[in-house]
Order: structure tokens, then C-alpha cells, then sequence
């Protein structure tokens, strides 16, 4: 377990290099270079120092014999299931140039998708944390001043404004709890989504989700895309690139999916007629796309055609996100400003009047 959560932080922090590497290393040994002097120049201009020892080792085992994909085997767990298994069929068919180009092309493709994902995301959270932070700052800095007011005129407050009050004093008198209990419960929360059925149930949620879970579906089917394309482009053979694809989605619920299909398909069922049972997972032109590309032995065209198509969506969609949030995010900031504003002003008004009769 110790060295699992070694290797995943470890992976986590090399993450960002490797498609750097691949796509430096696609276009030296494009452009004639030796895979050994390749990955030299590679270590040699790496900045981090565990990243450069690793190369290195690697250059040195390539130059004793072993081949590529067998000295990357040690750290597959930082390069990758993906691209160990695309450089060891480039190794077998001869086409080793062109699998470290399809990898370089992958991981970029697979960069871009996540970020648009990640962008398309941080508006509603940038609002909805600013605005519950201002709503926040005026119970426990604004209110607190108006209470000896309230409480000296003798006025009924309004419902509205006492659940207000007892808000701000409560935030008042129990601040570093709430802080601690927050801090609690993202604790809990985080360990509890690593549980395979809550993250599943959370993975399942997240794809019926209004407004994003089109996109999320978007996203995996791109992803599946993406990856099965280059790895039965590179030379697997149909089941061991689903294989591969089905540990490379990142939703739950698709990995099970694929993991079913992967049955079905090594028992000789085509993928089209495997996947046209899970149409919540699948839209219908996707089936047929994959049907034609089976009867005209062009699969690997069709889903070079589908991740185009899905990444052109992600792309859309994450666009086009903030313009649909907006009066959403802007309803519920005027909800929170509006009950505010009334708990302040209601009992300020009640108090004008009660003076006003006493004249």
C-alpha cells in the first residue's frame, strides 16, 4: 500500500513532463536521430533531477540491448499503461517512429481535452465561492453592528432577519469550529470518493448532471476515442486496444461498460453490436460509425472521425457553458443578495414605523 501511494505521488509529479518528452522524443528520432542519443539530449536538458536519473537509466539499458518498451516496463506507472503497450507494438511491427508520434499526439490531445473540461468549470465555481464568501463577510462583519440596534428599539424581528442573526452569531462564537469542522468534512469526503461504490455512484451522478453531464459524456467518449484510435492504429489488435482503452476512461461507469464489451468481444461479437446494448453510454451515430468502419475495414478511420467529432463538442460545449450558467449563477446570487438585503431592511423598516405611530 506504502508503495503504491509512493508510485502515484511519484507519477503525479513527473505527470506533467511526459508529454513534453514524447513530443521532443517523436520529432529526434523523426528527424534521424538514434533512440540512445535521443533520449541523452532528453536527460540532459531535463530540470528535474528524478525525471533526469530516470532517463538515463533507460538510455543506458537501450544501449545494452533491451529494448525500448522493456526498459520503460520498470516505470509504467509513470509513462504509462498506454504508452508502454503503443511503443511495444511499434516494436513488434517495425513502426516504432510512428507509435512515438501517435503517443505524443495522444497525450497532447488528452492535455487539451482536460484543460477545456477544467476551464469550462472554474466560472460557476469562481461566482458561487465569491458569492457565498460575500454573503460570508456581511453575517459576520456587517451584522453583528446592527444587532444592538435591533435589540434596543424593542421591535419584533422578522423571521427572515433572526435566522440571519443566528447565523452571524453563531459564525461569531464558533468561527475556528466551523473551520475545523470544514476541513473535517473535505477529509472525509475525499477519503470516502476513493471508495469504489461511493465513486461510482459519484461517477454515475456526474453523467446525469444538468447543463455539464452532456459535456462529462462528451469528454469520456472523446477519451475513448482518442485512445482506442491510436492504439489499434499503432498495431494491437482490436481486443487488446479495448483492453487498454477500458483502464484509460476515467468515468466509473464507462470503464464497466467497456470492461463487459471486452468480454463479449473476445467471445467474437462485434464491437458495433457490443456497445449498440449500452445506448445511455453510447449515442446511435457513434454505433453506426463503428459498424461501417467494421464492414469496410476502416476502424481505425472511424475513430480517428469520432475523436475529432467529440473533441469538436468538448470544445463547444465548454464554450458555450458560461453563457447557459450565467442566469443560473446570477438567480442564485440575487436569491442571496435578496434575502440579505431584506433581513436588513425588513426589521429597519419595522422600526421606522414603530416610531412613526409613537408620534
Amino acid at each position: 500500500m506504502k508503495i503504491s501511494l509512493f508510485r502515484s505521488f511519484v507519477a503525479a509529479s513527473y505527470r506533467s513532463l511526459i508529454p513534453n518528452f514524447f513530443e521532443n522524443l517523436a520529432l529526434m528520432v523523426k528527424s534521424g536521430i538514434p533512440l540512445n542519443e535521443a533520449l541523452e539530449v532528453l536527460a540532459a536538458e531535463t530540470r528535474s533531477a528524478g525525471f533526469k536519473k530516470i532517463l538515463q537509466r533507460i538510455k543506458r539499458q537501450v544501449e545494452g540491448g533491451t529494448s525500448f518498451a522493456d526498459a520503460l516496463e520498470e516505470t509504467r506507472y509513470i509513462f504509462g499503461d498506454l504508452a508502454v503497450n503503443i511503443i511495444q507494438a511499434g516494436e513488434v511491427n517495425g513502426t516504432l517512429e510512428d507509435n512515438i508520434r501517435y503517443i505524443a499526439d495522444l497525450l497532447q490531445r488528452q492535455k487539451e481535452l482536460k484543460e477545456k473540461l477544467q476551464t469550462a468549470l472554474i466560472y460557476p465555481e469562481i461566482v458561487l465561492t465569491l458569492a457565498f464568501v460575500i454573503g460570508g463577510g456581511i453575517a459576520i462583519f456587517i451584522l453583528p453592528r446592527l444587532i444592538p440596534l435591533f435589540t434596543s428599539l424593542n421591535v419584533k424581528l422578522p423571521l427572515m432577519t433572526r435566522v440571519l442573526l443566528a447565523i452571524s452569531n453563531f459564525l461569531q462564537q464558533n468561527g475556528s469550529l466551523v473551520v475545523v469542522g470544514i476541513a473535517i468534512f473535505v477529509a472525509i469526503a475525499l477519503f470516502l470518493v476513493r471508495l469504489k461504490p461511493v465513486k461510482l455512484f459519484v461517477h454515475s451522478l456526474s453523467l446525469r448532471l444538468p447543463l455539464i453531464g452532456g459535456i462529462f459524456m462528451d469528454y469520456q467518449l472523446a477519451l475513448f476515442s482518442q485512445v482506442f484510435g491510436a492504439l489499434f492504429r499503432s498495431g494491437l489488435t482490436i481486443q487488446a486496444s479495448l483492453e487498454a482503452t477500458t483502464k484509460a476512461v476515467t468515468n466509473l461507469r464507462y470503464r464497466q461498460v467497456l470492461e463487459k464489451a471486452h468480454k463479449r468481444l473476445i467471445a467474437g461479437v462485434p464491437l458495433s453490436v457490443i456497445l449498440d446494448k449500452y445506448p445511455h453510454f453510447f449515442p446511435q451515430q457513434t454505433i453506426a460509425l463503428l459498424a461501417v468502419g467494421e464492414k469496410s475495414g476502416k476502424l481505425g478511420e472511424s475513430f480517428d472521425y469520432l475523436a475529432s467529432f467529440y473533441d469538436r463538442e468538448v470544445d463547444t460545449a465548454t464554450k458555450r457553458l458560461p453563457t447557459v450558467m450565467e442566469p443560473v449563477l446570477l438567480f442564485i446570487i440575487a436569491l442571496i443578495v435578496l434575502f440579505v438585503a431584506l433581513a436588513i431592511i425588513m426589521p429597519i423598516y419595522e422600526i421606522t414605523s414603530s416610531l412613526t405611530l409613537r408620534k
